[in-house]
Protein backbone atom coordinates (compact mmCIF):
# COMPACT_ATOMS: atom_id res chain seq x y z
CA UNK A 1 0.00 0.00 0.00
CA UNK A 2 1.54 3.24 -0.70
CA UNK A 3 1.83 5.73 1.74
CA UNK A 4 0.06 8.73 1.95
CA UNK A 5 3.10 11.41 1.74
CA UNK A 6 4.04 9.06 -1.33
CA UNK A 7 0.76 9.92 -3.36
CA UNK A 8 1.22 13.54 -2.40
CA UNK A 9 4.72 13.71 -3.86
CA UNK A 10 3.43 12.16 -6.69
CA UNK A 11 1.11 14.29 -7.50
CA UNK A 12 3.13 16.55 -6.85
CA UNK A 13 5.87 15.61 -9.03
CA UNK A 14 3.42 15.08 -12.08
CA UNK A 15 2.22 18.19 -11.83
CA UNK A 16 5.91 19.87 -11.63
CA UNK A 17 6.69 17.68 -14.83
CA UNK A 18 3.17 18.81 -16.43
CA UNK A 19 4.14 22.14 -16.47
CA UNK A 20 7.90 22.04 -17.45
CA UNK A 21 9.65 22.97 -13.81
CA UNK A 22 12.69 21.40 -13.25
CA UNK A 23 12.89 19.75 -9.79
CA UNK A 24 14.83 16.85 -8.31
CA UNK A 25 12.78 14.53 -6.02
CA UNK A 26 15.53 13.83 -2.88
CA UNK A 27 14.59 9.70 -1.65
CA UNK A 28 15.46 9.61 1.53
CA UNK A 29 18.88 6.50 2.40
CA UNK A 30 21.00 6.60 5.19
CA UNK A 31 23.76 8.26 3.79
CA UNK A 32 22.51 11.12 1.50
CA UNK A 33 21.30 13.24 5.31
CA UNK A 34 18.29 13.07 7.40
CA UNK A 35 15.71 15.62 6.97
CA UNK A 36 16.55 16.85 3.63
CA UNK A 37 13.54 18.33 1.77
CA UNK A 38 11.34 15.97 -0.43
CA UNK A 39 11.32 18.14 -3.17
CA UNK A 40 13.82 20.98 -4.65
CA UNK A 41 12.66 22.61 -7.44
CA UNK A 42 13.66 25.91 -9.65
CA UNK A 43 10.43 28.21 -9.59
CA UNK A 44 10.64 31.36 -11.44
CA UNK A 45 14.53 31.45 -10.85
CA UNK A 46 14.09 30.92 -7.33
CA UNK A 47 15.25 27.75 -5.09
CA UNK A 48 12.28 26.33 -4.01
CA UNK A 49 12.22 23.05 -1.18
CA UNK A 50 9.14 21.42 -0.60
CA UNK A 51 8.68 18.97 2.85
CA UNK A 52 5.84 17.67 2.06
CA UNK A 53 2.94 16.69 4.70
CA UNK A 54 -0.11 14.69 5.14
CA UNK A 55 -2.50 14.65 7.95
CA UNK A 56 -1.35 15.68 11.35
CA UNK A 57 2.43 15.48 10.59
CA UNK A 58 4.70 18.15 11.36
CA UNK A 59 7.97 19.07 10.67
CA UNK A 60 10.75 17.17 12.21
CA UNK A 61 13.76 18.33 14.28
CA UNK A 62 16.30 17.56 11.48
CA UNK A 63 13.20 19.11 8.85
CA UNK A 64 13.38 22.35 10.70
CA UNK A 65 16.95 22.71 10.86
CA UNK A 66 16.98 22.53 7.06
CA UNK A 67 14.21 24.95 6.44
CA UNK A 68 16.40 27.43 8.52
CA UNK A 69 19.13 26.82 6.65
CA UNK A 70 17.76 27.37 3.32
CA UNK A 71 16.09 30.09 4.67
CA UNK A 72 19.15 31.63 5.93
CA UNK A 73 20.51 31.08 2.24
CA UNK A 74 17.35 33.34 0.69
CA UNK A 75 16.03 30.53 -0.25
CA UNK A 76 12.51 29.44 -0.40
CA UNK A 77 10.72 26.07 1.88
CA UNK A 78 7.30 25.52 2.09
CA UNK A 79 5.44 22.68 4.15
CA UNK A 80 2.53 21.64 2.13
CA UNK A 81 -0.20 18.91 3.57
CA UNK A 82 -2.31 18.94 0.08
CA UNK A 83 -2.09 18.73 -4.01
CA UNK A 84 -4.35 22.04 -3.75
CA UNK A 85 -1.86 24.04 -1.16
CA UNK A 86 1.39 22.88 -3.06
CA UNK A 87 -0.24 23.99 -6.41
CA UNK A 88 -1.40 27.18 -5.01
CA UNK A 89 1.90 27.86 -4.08
CA UNK A 90 3.45 26.88 -7.52
CA UNK A 91 1.30 29.10 -9.11
CA UNK A 92 2.03 32.29 -6.70
CA UNK A 93 5.52 31.59 -7.90
CA UNK A 94 5.36 31.97 -11.14
CA UNK A 95 3.25 35.06 -11.44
Amino acid sequence: MTKPEKKLQDKAISYLKGRGIYYLNLYGDGRSGKGKPDIIACINGLFVAFELKVGENDLQDDQKLHRIRIKRSNGLHYAPYTIHEFISIVEDLLK
